[in-house]
């Protein structure tokens, strides 16, 4: 799966087709399953950091210590993806992976940590180091998404 995700027919269905299956797949399996197969993308639900209304976005997540990361990829392209900024302006948000939705708020990491993160994130999919090269000098935003109780 992972050799046709780095594929460009992979990309262009990641970016085109994905996102519509997901979006209704998902809250159909209480969060499981996706167009990715099992636990591994999740629905996002930020504030729009213009709009202030709900923004929901299919994205991969991946289990760490704290909560999830949340990489800011945008399949390489040169700009950050809509959500990122919904989360600088806005970090509190829900997340359904793995189970119903939950609330998070989100951490923009930086220095070590965001290396750390960046090696999880590298190791779970080495896709990553491609969008990083494609995207350059743009550097990528990671997220840690940490569960707020209540």
């Amino acid at each position: 799966m992972e050799r046709f995700a780095m594929s460009r027919a992979g990309n262009l269905f990641g970016l085109h087709v994905m996102p519509r299956i997901d979006k209704v797949l998902i809250p159909r399996t209480k969060g499981r399953v996706s167009s990715m197969g099992f636990d591994k993308v999740g629905l996002l639900t930020s504030t729009g950091a213009k709009s202030g209304r709900p923004r929901t976005h299919p994205l991969t997540l991946i289990a760490d210590s704290d909560g999830l990361l949340a990489i800011g990829s945008n399949y390489g392209r040169a700009t950050h993806p809509a959500w990122s900024a919904n989360l600088l302006a806005h970090p509190d948000c829900t997340v359904e992976f793995k189970g119903p939705p939950r609330r998070y708020r989100a951490e923009l990491l930086t220095g070590d940590a965001r290396a750390a993160a960046w090696a999880t994130a590298v190791d779970f999919y080495n896709g990553y180091e491609n969008y990083r090269a494609n995207c350059s000098p743009r550097e990528i935003r990671v997220f840690r998404l940490r569960p707020v109780d209540g």
